[in-house]
């Protein structure tokens, strides 16, 4: 198949009958025929452990959707983020490729390089510790120990009583990302970067080591509903303003919960 590539992070993916569920679904079935590859790039759920033999009744449907469109020919990576740091098994039983960690790759004639952002996050060490801490095999394995009727029920305990959007999202993206992080990206070849875990929508260019390069940040399902396409070369960030209203491309800039439909 041979069509536009997209790129989302940060769905958030939580209940099967709220309404972020359902916009996430309406897009994803709009893709399905015409997406050539699709970049889930970090908490696509809002929680999630990879048991070797069970799933979360309330992310079928998405998983559902996801391996509908591997089944219509589209590239389907997924990325571990922060809130989803162990895939397990499953996702690659349905054909979607897995990536826990940064990857560099060529898209449209372009170095690409995406990952969710979590343990480079410049807004304290103890930020990234914990992200990484959420990684490693001994916690996950620690993790998965605990029944997933349980581990689902302390998540929604925890996800209730910091339901509220962190008044984090509401600054602008921290500035040693863009003066540091994506220049050394770029000396490194990189073309465009591409990031999730920050909430915010941001289109970043940039002249870096003699060349122009594009730094985004892909937003959020949860205030926003961004995405990121990829069409004959040119990568532009759109935001989704319901099922009976057309999108909008955004412009250059940073973009916070502010700029939500």
């Amino acid at each position: 198949m041979s069509g536009p590539v997209y790129f989302v992070s940060d769905l958030h993916v939580r209940h099967l009958s709220d309404a972020r569920t359902a916009a996430v679904l309406r897009f994803l079935h709009a893709r399905r025929g015409e997406a050539e590859a699709l970049y889930l790039v970090g908490d696509v759920f809002d929680f999630w452990l990879g048991y070797g033999a069970a799933m979360f009744t309330a992310q079928f449907a998405l998983l559902r959707a996801l391996a509908d469109l591997v089944d219509a020919g589209t590239r389907v990576v997924l990325f571990s983020g922060n809130h989803d740091p162990d895939p397990g098994p499953l996702p690659a039983q349905l054909g979607i490729e897995v990536h826990e960690g940064p990857l560099v790759t060529t898209i449209q004639g372009r170095t690409v390089r995406l990952e969710h952002g979590d343990t480079v996050d410049p807004r304290g060490w103890s930020r990234r510790a914990v992200c990484r801490l959420a990684r490693h095999p001994w916690a996950r394995a620690a993790a998965r120990r605990v029944h997933p009727d349980l581990a689902w029920a302390l998540s929604r305990g925890y996800a209730g009583g910091h339901s509220a959007q962190p008044s984090e999202y509401d600054q602008p993206l921290p500035a040693a990302l863009i003066e540091r992080y994506f220049p050394a990206r770029v000396a490194e070849g990189v073309d465009v970067l591409v990031m999730g875990h920050y909430h915010r929508a941001v289109h970043h260019r940039a002249h870096h080591a003699g060349r122009d390069a594009a730094y985004f940040v892909l937003g959020d399902w949860v205030a926003q509903r961004t995405w990121l396409k990829a069409d004959q070369g040119e990568f532009s960030l759109w935001r989704d303003r319901g099922s009976d209203r057309a999108p909008v491309r955004l412009p250059e800039g940073d973009f916070g919960p502010e700029a939500a439909p």
